[in-house]
């Protein structure tokens, strides 16, 4: 970790703007809602189209990672991001769904890029809280669109949290490219060393399928766990606020879960009794008073957070760093299907129960889920 601060600062500012991006429709879901007569279904598919692209360009670019060059394609997958942000704000249905389609671009540059960064620069017992920063930077950019943004939303007009998100993504691009330096092409492969086998792929899949349900948790959560709260009497900002706890807990859970997923005996009682009981704390939210709807929100993030790091750093074991690209485009193949999928899923099930409460269930059905897959990928690679 020696001489990695600047990096890892740059790091957390790119993945905290990407939750901004993110999280800007639904800072302005109301607003918006109102603004362009759209259903939620409609807007669970805005949502969800930040993650469609990843569906086709995820597995090339995994392919082409090597000639294309980390570093590159995570600044031009930021200026795609800003780039999407500002065409949402010219007013219509069209440039909201495009610049959002856009914005879905730029994420997959970004995310799968910057995890095979991280990945090769940190290894080992180093992993764990190189990790940490990085899935840190999501929730806490979450935490603040959320917090701030509604509010400003409704002072300013529906397009301020995507400007706002424009902001941060410059910022990060600056951070970025001054903390980090081009790195020489790497040399043609041996001969046999870049096809992956099958179990490699077996394992990618599985790895892959836990990130998506474990995003997909949080992602309908943050995103309707305040549209549920409203329906229950909170106003706008009281809602998000509340919502934003879930993300500010991470502060303390993620660095506290990466220093107890160093210790191997700890890493899979700790991940089992945690999604239980946040999957459980997630199912109890449409039922319990509003009152208790924020201290529900908090202990759901906290025991959420713990157990995050296992969850992101499953890729390593899967598959050796020569072929770890190749890996990482079978990986996001399954993580951006979940994501693109569950949003319009919790959308249309908002629509067809016509409440939130249905798509906040779904959140903790995906959060079992995720932990299912873990556990036989932890079987598989034990074999």
């Amino acid at each position: 970790m020696s001489g990695a601060a600047g990096f890892l600062a740059a790091v957390f500012a790119v993945r905290a703007a990407l939750g901004a991006f993110f999280q800007a429709p639904g800072a302005a879901g109301p607003l918006l809602v109102d603004r362009f007569d759209l259903d939620w279904t409609q807007f669970g598919t805005l949502v969800g189209l930040f993650w469609l692209p990843g569906l086709v360009l995820a597995l090339p670019l995994g392919l082409a990672a090597r000639r294309l060059g980390d570093r590159a394609g995570v600044l031009a997958g930021l200026a795609l991001l800003g780039l999407g942000a500002l065409i949402a704000t010219m007013g219509g249905v069209a440039p909201l769904f495009a610049g959002r389609l856009l914005m879905g671009v730029g994420t997959v540059l970004v995310i799968l890029l910057l995890t095979k960064m991280m990945q090769d620069r940190f290894q080992g017992p180093d992993l764990f809280p190189a990790m940490a920063v990085y899935v840190l930077g999501w929730p806490i950019g979450i935490a603040a669109a959320q917090a701030l943004l509604p509010g400003l939303a409704l002072a300013m007009g529906w397009q301020a949290p995507f400007l706002v998100a424009a902001v941060a993504g410059g910022v990060a691009f600056a951070a970025l490219a001054a903390a980090s330096r081009p790195t020489p092409r790497a040399p043609p492969p041996a001969p046999g060393t870049v096809r992956l086998t099958r179990r490699e792929v077996a394992l990618m899949c599985l790895a892959g399928a836990a990130w998506a349900c474990v995003n997909g948790t949080y992602m309908v959560l943050v995103t309707f766990a305040p549209l549920l709260l409203v329906e229950r009497g909170l106003g706008v900002a009281e809602a998000g606020f509340a919502a934003s706890l879930m993300s500010w807990v991470n502060l303390l859970a993620v660095p506290a879960g990466a220093f107890l997923a160093r210790r191997a005996r700890l890493a899979v009682p700790m991940t089992v009794l945690c999604c239980v009981a946040a999957a459980a704390l997630a199912a109890a939210l449409p039922f319990a008073g509003t009152g208790h709807a924020a201290a529900i929100l908090a202990l759901h993030g906290l025991l959420y957070a713990l157990p995050i790091t296992l969850f992101s750093a499953l890729p390593p074991l899967a598959v050796p760093p020569e072929r770890r690209a190749q890996g990482l485009g079978i990986y996001f193949v399954w993580f951006y299907a979940g994501c693109t999928g569950f949003p319009p899923l919790a959308g249309w099930l908002a629509d067809s129960t016509a409440s939130a409460a249905a798509p906040v269930l779904l959140a903790a059905g995906l959060l079992v889920a995720a932990l299912g897959f873990f556990l036989l990928f932890r079987r598989v690679v034990a074999r």
